[in-house]
């Protein structure tokens, strides 16, 4: 029972996955996210920066919906990264009305000093694991993803 509410198996195995998971994240993310506040980023100008330097070129639209906010948020942390001087918007040629999204080079540098360090840290977490279960993981985290990538579909769908 949790909460008050009988769970059969399943629901405590997801209970329990999604602890693991978060315990995981939290004793693995200290270094990229001292960097970050070092810089004075919000945790969303952080994962913002993080998209863009994955997806360049990218809208504010496609931002919020990444971040997983409302578009008026997006906004904002778009304008206070252009100030801070890490974005740049950039009229879209084929349609005046789209700004794209793009690093600065001083965007690009904080972005690859973060990402760079997130990939060591992660690699080096990964080598517990033997070729069979980095392939069972990769196979589980591309499920993971395509689920998150459907029920993005459908929200956007229902809007």
């Amino acid at each position: 029972m949790r909460n008050g509410v009988s769970m059969d198996g399943r629901d405590e195995l997801l209970d329990a996955a999604c602890e693991d998971l978060l315990r995981y994240l939290r004793r693995s993310m200290p270094r990229q996210t001292e960097r970050v506040a070092g810089e004075g980023l919000t945790l969303h100008q952080f994962r913002a920066l993080i998209i863009v330097y994955s997806d360049e070129g990218c809208t504010t639209t496609d931002l919020a919906d990444a971040v997983d906010v409302h578009p008026s948020v997006a906004t904002g942390i778009v304008q206070r990264l252009v100030t801070r001087g890490f974005f740049r918007r950039v009229e879209d040629p084929e349609d005046r009305r789209i700004r794209r999204l793009y690093l600065t080079d001083e965007g690009r540098a904080l972005a690859e000093e973060v990402a760079g360090t997130a990939r060591a840290t992660r690699r080096r977490q990964l080598e517990v694991l033997d070729d069979a279960q980095l392939a069972q993981l990769r196979t589980i985290l591309a499920t993971l993803v395509d689920g998150v990538e459907q029920e993005r579909a459908e929200r956007r769908e229902s809007v």
